[in-house]
């Protein structure tokens, strides 16, 4: 995503340093050291991926950011990260243990969000957990042009769908929590059916 090019150098020093990283370590805690986590909208590592990585986890990054890739190579080196878009992931079918997305979702529109649950679903293994943020409005018009919000002065755009749990089990998801923190970000904890 270009807009996050744009803010690549500031966005470490703005990261709250614990952000995502209990939740992100709780989903996937009934998985042994060692399991394959795909970090889906991954940044610069920072906090989450170095936290999966300090904890004994085997971790792939992917964000379509090149600058944000950068940073990433800094922050945790001997972890691999690919430049690729979530909806056609750039790896083969049942291969993760687990995927965590925080704070990606939610900016892309929502069939875009329908195509990244298709991709994800297929590089995922049956019962593997997913872990992600996002926003859901129950009277989301189809055509709904989303909102705007800006970080260090760059325009982002986020978008709401109507239904988690009806979107995700069109891909093999079953909805099993969800958890808002109100100010913060809403947290949905789907698994892999099949």
């Amino acid at each position: 995503m270009r807009e996050y090019d744009l803010i690549a150098q500031w966005y470490r020093s703005e990261r709250s340093p614990g952000i995502g990283v209990r939740e992100a370590l709780d989903a996937i805690a009934s998985l042994p050291h060692g399991s394959r986590i795909l970090d889906i909208g991954c940044g610069n590592g920072w906090p989450i991926t170095d936290a999966l990585v300090a904890a004994g986890y085997r971790v792939v990054g992917l964000d379509s950011s090149q600058a944000m890739l950068d940073w990433f190579r800094l922050y945790v080196p001997n972890t691999p990260a690919i430049r690729g878009d979530v909806r056609a992931c750039p790896f083969a079918a049942d291969v993760f243990d687990a995927a965590i997305s925080w704070g990606m979702l939610f900016h892309l529109e929502p069939r875009h969000q329908s195509a990244a649950f298709a991709s994800v679903s297929r590089v995922l293994k049956p019962g593997a957990p997913f872990l992600f943020t996002a926003a859901e409005k129950p009277d989301v018009p189809a055509d709904d042009p989303g909102i705007t919000g800006t970080m260090n002065g760059v325009t982002f755009r986020y978008y709401a769908v109507a239904n988690y749990r009806t979107l995700v089990a069109d891909y093999g998801f079953a909805l099993e929590k969800v958890y808002d923190d109100p100010g913060v970000s809403t947290y949905y904890f789907a698994r892999k059916t099949d």
